[in-house]
Formats: C-alpha cells, structure tokens, sequence
C-alpha cells in the first residue's frame, strides 16, 4: 500500500512539473533567453541523469548529449553539497547554473528547475528529487 502512495505521488508531482512548464505568457521574466530553446529526448532516461526523475530538458547553443553531462554534472553537485535538499553553487563543466523555487511535498520530495548557460548556451532542466 505504502508504494501505491509514493508511486502516486511520483506521477501527480510529475503531472504539476509538466503544468509548471506550460505557464502563461505576457509577463516579464528574470532571465534574458539566449536563444530559441529546443527539446532533448530523454525519454527512458529519466532516472539516470543525476535527480531521482529529469522530467525535461530543453537547450540552446549547445547538443542534448553535452547538456546531459552537463545536467548529470550539476546533479551530483548539488547531492555533494547538501544530500537530496543540496544545492550546487560552484560551475559544472564551465556552466554557471541557478535553480527556480522549489514545490515540494514535504519529507517526501521537490520538484524545481536549474538553468544552466555558458557564454550563449542554455540548458534549462525540471526535475523531481525524492527525499
């Protein structure tokens, strides 16, 4: 019973992730887009790129297996420094990463975003972090 409640909470989280993504338009952001940003398909990899679940990927100026390493790279920083709640405040792989706020279930796990750039690459990432 208790593994039919996280596997639940697992896929609402990833279901609230997707809608995070697909916020409104119209207001202004923080951060300036280098360029147009372009979807990686990690379809199967989810569980393999540093958090518990990278629920997306998405780059600019730079290749989806470069940005994987990269994201795999910022991961285990973040793990580094802080265990499952860690945050990363050093470069990877010569990308200067920040990370948006944090939603969570609490004592279960988050969901957040890291956006990472290097001169005019950008790796923006979402991701699940079960605690």
């Amino acid at each position: 019973m208790n593994r039919l409640i996280v596997i639940a909470l697992v896929f609402v989280s990833l279901a609230a992730a997707a809608l995070a993504g697909c916020g409104g338009g119209g207001g202004s952001s923080s951060s300036t887009r280098t360029a147009a940003l372009s979807s990686c398909d990690i379809n199967g990899r989810q569980q393999n790129l540093g958090a518990s679940y990278v629920t997306s990927i998405d780059v600019a100026k730079v290749s989806c297996a470069e940005a994987e390493k990269v994201v795999i790279a910022y991961h285990h920083c973040r793990l580094a420094n802080g265990g499952a709640g860690g945050t990363c405040k050093t470069a990877v792989a010569g990308f200067t990463c920040s990370e948006g706020s944090r939603q969570s279930v609490p004592g279960v796990q988050f969901n957040a975003t890291a956006d990472c750039r290097k001169g005019d690459s950008e790796i923006k990432s979402t991701y699940t972090q079960n605690f």
